[in-house]
């Protein structure tokens, strides 16, 4: 049985294709990429009504169990600051 949801990485999408473009003051990789903690900041996107574009967002509701350097580790399913939530993610590295 697999539990909790796919870790987010550098590069790995929101549901509307904006990328984590930078984590911060991390060094732990999973599947050679840098490993996405609450903080990490995220392309600038349209949202769906294409007015108003999101800027200044970062990823935001990581988990509450695991942390990396005592800040929560993203995953597939978490919602960015702004409300869009992750997609995608590893293939064979879960975060409870």
């Amino acid at each position: 049985e697999v539990m909790g949801q796919p870790a987010q990485r550098k590069t790995d999408l929101n549901n509307l294709g904006a990328a984590i473009a930078g984590v911060t003051d991390n060094k732990v990789f999973v599947n050679e990429l840098l490993l996405s903690t609450d903080g990490s900041s995220v392309q600038d996107h349209l949202p769906v009504d294409g007015v108003n574009t999101h800027t200044n967002v970062s990823t935001a509701n990581g988990s509450s169990t695991v942390k990396s350097g005592g800040v929560p580790v993203n995953r597939t399913g978490d919602a960015d600051s702004c409300g869009h939530t992750r997609v995608g993610g590893s293939s064979n590295v879960n975060i409870g």
